[in-house]
C-alpha cells in the first residue's frame, strides 16, 4: 500500500538515517517501528512468566544506576527484535 504522511522533518532525517546504518529501506524501517508500538499496546499474556533479571537480597547490590539503565534497555531490545523475529546479537 501507498501512502502519504507528514512527519516531523528531523524526526524523518534520523529515522532515515538509522534505517541506511542498518542497512534497510526507511519503509521497512517504519514498518518495524510500527510493530514495535502495536506491539506493547497488545494486553500481556496472562500466566506467561518474563524473565526478568533479579537481585539477591544476601549480596551487595554493585550496579551503578547507568548500567541498571544499560541492562533494561538491553532486555527490552532483546524482547522487542525477539517480537519481530530478529535474532539478538550481543554487543561487543
Amino acid at each position: 500500500m501507498t501512502t502519504s504522511l507528514r512527519i516531523d522533518e528531523q524526526l524523518y532525517r534520523e529515522a532515515k538515517a538509522e534505517a541506511a546504518r542498518q542497512g534497510i529501506t526507511i519503509t521497512r524501517f517504519l514498518e518495524e517501528a510500527l510493530k514495535l508500538k502495536l506491539n506493547r499496546l497488545q494486553p500481556i499474556e496472562k500466566g506467561r512468566p518474563h524473565p526478568f533479571r533479579v537481585a539477591d537480597p544476601g549480596t551487595f547490590f554493585a550496579f551503578s544506576t547507568e548500567e541498571i539503565k544499560r541492562i533494561a534497555n538491553e532486555e527490552q531490545e532483546k524482547h522487542d527484535l525477539a517480537k519481530l523475529g530478529f535474532p539478538w546479537k550481543e554487543q561487543v
